[in-house]
């Protein structure tokens, strides 16, 4: 039977020697990397010794697996042990797959077999088949195999910037860590550490937000921001700033009604990531305003709600002036306690 171990706990306990069968799992392609890294480092502890018994094959520029076997039978070079990795699984189609599966067979006791299966797989056209390859088929048969799941939980992903920041020489204090540890993927959180530092090796959650602002008016994130901080005076002149024309108020009513939303769900349970996942959207303004919506109860939250759709229905219908109805929306919004 496969054992199954996750990134962080593999990369704490690496087994030496590694088994014959390894098959690296997930979504995160970097972390990936650093799997195969690591194993080529305890199966070949001379680095000199790696150019002659390390063997790459590209599954996704070939799926000709007819040679696996011809690699893996290969003697190593004054080594103990020889590594053949196949790249880019994630991509072959279904029946490739199954070509790869039946190809691996017995692999003699001075192989190591790594199976990349990482990353985002490739959509499958026409029917789902009937046997269909997943990554833990791959060790079907073949006992003492290892599987390296190469996803992260929110929990570890919070770690891995910590980790990530200290590594590059980069404090951060915990609003940061957080805010960063909502993105998608470490390629992102790693991008976005790595230019942060660049501006100062001291890295703060206002700083990882001005990087992470998502597209659209930064106007409205103004607006929204000041509001969300009581800031009445700033609220009202970024208001003044977007609505020239009392028509105009509309898009920041929308905007604030969609805070106001968002904070409701906070309130109630939902946290930026499962808010992310259940409406498609980005983390980030969910992030923005999850101080905001530690301060309210669930009631206050629900009465946001309906005080901003109300403003807003009011002003599209004609019941009231819609630069009028924004100005007390911000109002009520930013003097609650």
């Amino acid at each position: 039977m496969a054992g199954q171990n996750g990134y962080r706990a593999f990369m704490a306990r690496t087994p030496a020697p590694p088994p014959q069968l390894v098959v690296i799992a997930g979504n995160e392609h970097i972390l990936a990397d650093e799997v195969v890294r690591r194993l080529v480092e305890t199966a070949l502890p001379d680095e000199s010794l790696r150019p002659l018994n390390v063997d790459t094959l590209d599954a996704a520029a070939s799926a000709d697996f007819s040679t696996l076997a011809e690699r893996l039978a290969a003697l190593p070079f004054l080594a103990e042990r020889r590594v053949v990795t196949v790249r880019g699984c994630v991509e072959l189609r279904n029946d490739d797959r199954i070509a790869l599966r039946e190809a691996i067979g017995d692999i003699p006791s001075h192989a190591l077999l790594i199976i990349d299966d990482c990353g985002e797989p490739k959509p499958q056209r026409g029917r789902a088949p009937k046997d269909k390859v997943n990554s833990a088929d791959f060790v079907t048969g073949h006992r003492g195999a290892l599987i390296v799941d190469c996803a992260l939980d929110e929990d570890e992903r919070e770690q891995y910037v910590a980790e990530y920041a200290a590594s590059i020489g980069a404090t951060l204090d915990a609003g940061a860590r957080t805010y960063l540890g909502a993105f998608e993927s470490v390629y992102e959180i790693r991008n976005a550490l790595d230019r942060l530092a660049l501006m100062g090796k001291k890295i703060t959650r206002a700083a990882a937000e001005e990087y992470a602002r998502p597209p659209g008016d930064p106007k409205l994130w103004d607006l929204g921001n000041a509001v969300g901080r009581g800031d009445l005076h700033a609220a009202l002149r970024i208001a003044r700033e977007l609505v020239t024309r009392p028509e105009e108020a509309a898009g920041p009513l929308i905007w604030l009604a969609g805070d106001a939303q968002i904070a409701w769900e906070l309130a109630t349970g939902a946290n930026p990531r499962s808010w992310a996942a259940a409406t498609g959207q980005s983390p980030f303004r969910a992030m923005k305003l999850w101080d905001v919506a530690r301060k309210r109860t669930p009631q206050q939250a629900r009465d946001n709600v309906r005080l901003t759709m109300k403003a807003l229905e009011d002003s599209i219908t004609g019941k009231r002036v819609p630069d009028q109805a924004l100005d007390e929306v911000i109002i009520r919004l930013c003097t609650q306690r």
